[in-house]
Order: structure tokens, then sequence, then C-alpha cells
């Protein structure tokens, strides 16, 4: 495996995890609630949602394009904002501990891709959602977006009494 899968592979396992441990800090009466002086800032299960509805409909569609798959279909960011938020507000009975799994699979997934990547496939670029760019780009999208919602649940998660 090339050394930038290597890297790859290990900081998106160790994104999983820390996101995967942060919401484990969310203890589960408050796992619903948003913070109380920021009610305008999402439960930590609404992130967790959320992330593995990008992960689902985003991060891994666009990794695949890499290996031949098409492109993902997106609407305006503002679009796809109230299709998620209609989606959730019309299923109040969200399993967190399934929707936990189902991210860990899809990193997983993400993971195993990166051990199939060669030097070359590192510097095609593709049209993605996002414009013209290179798989590094993607994947450090990733990242930064695991690494945004594992912030906002450890902050909810440590400043949470000192809220009330």
């Amino acid at each position: 495996m090339a050394e930038l899968a290597k890297w790859f592979s290990l900081q998106l396992q160790v994104s999983a995890d820390g996101f995967l441990w942060a919401v484990a800090q969310r203890p589960t009466d408050r796992l619903f609630l948003t913070p109380p002086r920021h009610p305008e800032r999402w439960s930590t299960a609404r992130i967790v949602f959320h992330l593995v509805t990008y992960e689902r409909r985003l991060a891994f569609p666009s990794l695949r394009q890499w290996f031949g798959g098409p492109c993902p279909t997106v609407g305006s960011m503002e679009e796809d904002a109230a299709e998620e938020e209609a989606i959730w507000n019309s299923d109040q009975d969200h399993d967190i501990p399934s929707l936990l799994t189902a991210f860990a699979a899809l990193r997983s997934e993400q993971i195993a891709l990166l051990a199939r990547i060669d030097e070359v496939t590192w510097e095609e670029r593709r049209d993605t959602i996002w414009g013209s760019k290179l798989l590094r780009w993607i994947l450090t999208k990733t990242y930064q977006h695991t690494l945004e919602h594992t912030d906002e649940v450890l902050r909810s998660v440590l400043w949470w009494d000192d809220m009330i």
C-alpha cells in the first residue's frame, strides 16, 4: 500500500474511533437534548444522524468515483439540508446504536478501498460535487468533517453542566 493510502487509512480509522468514543461519553439521557445555552445547535443524536447521512450520500460515493462509480447526485446545500432535516423529523425513533454501527461499517469500507489505490490514481482529478478535485482532497474533506463533528460532540460533553 502506498504511503499516502496508509496515512489516510490511519486517519480515517482514528477519526472514526474518536467520533464513536466522543458519542459514548454522552450520557444516554442527553443524546437527544440540545445544549442548554445553545438550543440552535444539534443534539448528539442529530449529529450522529448527520454524519451517517453524509458518509452514505457524499463521502463514500465520492471515494467510489475513483473506482468507476458515478458522482453523487445532490441539490443545493439548502435543499440537501432541508431534505436531511425532513428525514430526521419524520422518524422520531432514531436508533443511535444502529446508526453508530452503520457509521463504523461505512468507514471500514472506505478504508478497505484505500488499499487498492495506486500512485497514479492519487494524482487523477475527477469532477465531484465540490468541483474538479484530487482523491486526497476528497479524503481530507471526509477526515475534516469527522473531526468537526467530533469536536462539537466533545464540547457539549465537556461543558454541558456549565451550560445549565
